[in-house]
């Protein structure tokens, strides 16, 4: 196993590695053109008959796509096996901004399920670290994520038509660390049991990929160390930092969606903000010297 993991490792790199990055930031991978397929694996390694296949959808239930004509399907005709474990990776480099600051990165697109319930069922994964570590983006809470606008994607059962899914894993990447030029993988996988029920499976369409900062040439200032206090707060906030110079800074406060909520400045080692008015949760503040090219990035949390 641990054998098979590496290989996969390397062709995963490799792939990571040769494929341009001039769309990594923001892209839609609609399976209909060539256009992104570079950042899509089929996991044969692991699976030599690995079901995922991008085609036209032939079956019972799964008769068109969501953009015709073509979708990543657990096959695109036959009804999916027994005992199966299928995975397919999307690979992604981090060159946005959107993980470091934290802002915007956004993991988006349309699927389709009919399965048994429960027992067959999909899975979506992330890993901030080329697959080091993967994270359960359906029910792990690490480090916290947002899904947002539609549903957390239930994948089992039946969904009786295409669903939209939407969520901004910016926090993900303050968490772990992911700065740019890293590369980060989703993996996305179909499970099924012993039992043959004769349903389509799952399948996917129009992903969409975002990685993004507002500001984006603030990218490349020097870090400088900052805290905030008390940690967790509940109606106002101190943000010391290092200003030997006594330089104006521009203070933001974002929430977890990356929208930026109230703004200041000061040129003192310390700001207080008021966050009263905040509704509980975790939130993002952000310093920044344009002059001398510093900056501080932290988190914290509402009551």
């Amino acid at each position: 196993m641990k054998n098979l993991l590496l290989t996969l490792g390397l062709i995963l790199t490799l792939i990571s590695t040769s494929f341009g990055q001039l769309f990594d930031d923001w892209y839609d991978l609609n399976f209909d053109s060539q256009f992104g397929l570079q950042h899509l694996t089929i996991d044969t390694v692991s699976n030599p008959n690995n079901i995922w296949q991008i085609g036209e959808p032939q079956k019972s239930v799964f008769t068109n796509a969501y953009s015709a004509p073509n979708v990543l399907i657990t096959d695109t005709i036959n009804v999916y096996p027994i005992n199966d474990t299928s995975i397919f990776y999307i690979t992604n480099v981090a060159m946005g901004g959107g993980f470091e600051w934290p802002h915007t990165v956004v993991l988006a697109g349309q699927y389709f399920v009919y399965s048994d319930t429960l027992t067959d069922y999909g899975k979506i994964e992330f890993s901030p670290d080329n697959g080091t570590t993967w994270i359960d983006m359906l029910n792990d809470t690490v480090g916290g994520w947002y899904w947002n606008g539609y549903d957390k994607p239930v994948l089992t059962g039946n969904s009786n038509q295409w669903k939209s899914f939407w969520v901004n894993l910016a926090e993900l990447g303050y968490y772990f660390g992911v700065q740019d030029g890293d590369t980060v993988l989703y993996k996305f996988t179909f499970i099924s049991d012993s039992i043959q029920n004769n349903k389509d499976g799952l399948m996917f369409d129009d992903f969409h990929f975002e990685d993004w900062v507002e500001g984006i040439e603030e990218i490349g200032f020097d870090l400088i160390k900052s805290n905030c206090f008390p940690n967790p707060a509940e109606n106002s906030l101190t943000v010391s930092f290092t200003n030997d110079k006594d330089l104006q800074f521009e203070v933001y406060v974002y929430n977890i969606l990356g929208k930026e909520i109230c703004s200041s400045q000061t040129n003192s080692s310390s700001v207080n903000l008021s966050i009263s008015s905040f509704n509980k949760g975790t939130y993002f503040y952000k310093l920044v010297n344009r002059k001398d090219k510093k900056f501080s990035v932290g988190k914290f949390i509402k009551e």
